[in-house]
């Protein structure tokens, strides 16, 4: 048969030629026509179509997908039974069953001491949140913002009420706590630091405890000023402590070059004691072995090395002596020490002038 027998009149669907394409308007109503015939209950099929695309459509609602770097937490009347990961999938549909999708990959950030505006980092303050009590009874308004990923979704979604508000809550709390623990002087500059990682860790601890499922990336302070009524004390506690830093410098500075000299010094004085020492130990040895040599000879012939002896020690005395003066009855000896006799000057003689000459 041809596309169009012209016998027939009809095209391969059965539809006469001519016919215009293919309306659902025109189907809907030629069967509701039809079922306003039917004057009392309708027909079971009806029932039967109408169920069927009902349940077709209600289990068609069941398929979803999960993102790359996501999770889907799955709610199977109300209880979340397992964690899903990226893909398509199947579930029973509402009533039966529900997901919950949450970033895993995503940043989260939550901000304490001030309302985020235009921009993540800055908006703004909330100064309730924002002043707290230093460890020197100061005051000091503080803006930081909490950083953190989310680990476990199931526990992030369900062990705790309203995540993000716990989250805020416990870092305002761990801040208060570490901020009272320190000095105002220490809150500002490169001191922030330690202030940062001591609460990361206590903060982290914390949710841990609550079992939330996060974890913590970093803390990061935005700004932390004093009231205008202690503003000038604290800037002369800055100074003060930069003043302590730069004596402690010169103070370095001094020391490294002074003890190097003082351990040559000690070294150089070192060196002379040892060499004193020998110089006088051997010179008491020397001593020590004339006085036995003397002993020993004196034991053979005491009376020639006592006369020795004598003339040796007057042989000394008298060098040092000019004059001495002996007295004819009592052969005393009296020493007159005279100082030596001053040389004379002798003046250089003139050469006379020859006769008939200049003078």
């Amino acid at each position: 048969m041809g596309w169009n027998d012209p016998g027939r009149g009809q095209d391969p669907w059965g539809r006469k030629s001519g016919a215009g394409p293919f309306d659902l308007d025109a189907i809907i109503q030629r069967l509701w026509r039809r079922l306003r015939r039917h004057r009392g209950a309708p027909p079971r099929w009806v029932f039967g179509v109408t169920g069927f695309a009902a349940i077709a459509g209600w289990l068609v609602t069941g398929f979803y997908s999960v993102p790359q770097g996501d999770r889907a937490v799955l709610l199977e009347m109300g209880r979340a039974t397992r964690v899903v990961r990226p893909g398509a999938h199947w579930r029973w549909p509402m009533p039966l069953a529900s997901d919950r999708v949450v970033s895993i990959r995503q940043v989260h950030v939550v901000a304490v001491g001030y309302r985020p505006m235009s921009k993540l980092y800055e908006g703004e303050p909330a100064p309730a949140e924002a002043a707290m009590l230093t460890g020197d009874q100061g005051v000091v308004r503080l803006q930081f913002a909490v950083q953190y990923r989310i680990v476990d979704p199931r526990r992030y979604l369900f062990s705790v009420d309203h995540p993000r508000k716990t989250i805020t809550r416990a870092a305002e709390a761990v801040m208060r706590q570490a901020v009272a623990d320190s000095p105002s002087s220490e809150l500002g500059g490169s001191e922030q630091r330690p202030l940062e990682a001591s609460t990361k860790a206590g903060l982290q601890h914390l949710l841990d405890r609550y079992r939330a499922g996060v974890h913590i990336v970093a803390i990061k302070i935005q700004k932390a000023t004093p009231p205008k009524t202690v503003l000038a004390a604290i800037e002369k506690v800055v100074r003060a402590r930069e003043d302590v830093k730069r004596y402690m410098s010169e103070a370095q500075a001094y020391s490294d070059s002074i003890i190097p000299k003082a351990r040559s010094d000690g070294a150089t004085q070192i060196d002379r004691a040892y060499a004193y020492r020998v110089r006088v130990v051997a010179k008491a040895e020397a001593d020590s072995a004339r006085f036995l040599a003397l002993a020993r000879i004196y034991a053979r012939a005491p009376f020639v090395t006592r006369e020795r002896l004598l003339i040796d020690a007057m042989t000394q005395v008298y060098r040092k002596a000019h004059k001495v003066v002996l007295s004819g009855g009592s052969h005393a000896v009296i020493h007159i020490p005279m100082a030596p006799p001053t040389p004379v000057a002798v003046a250089p003689k003139v050469a006379e002038p020859k006769a008939g000459g200049r003078p």
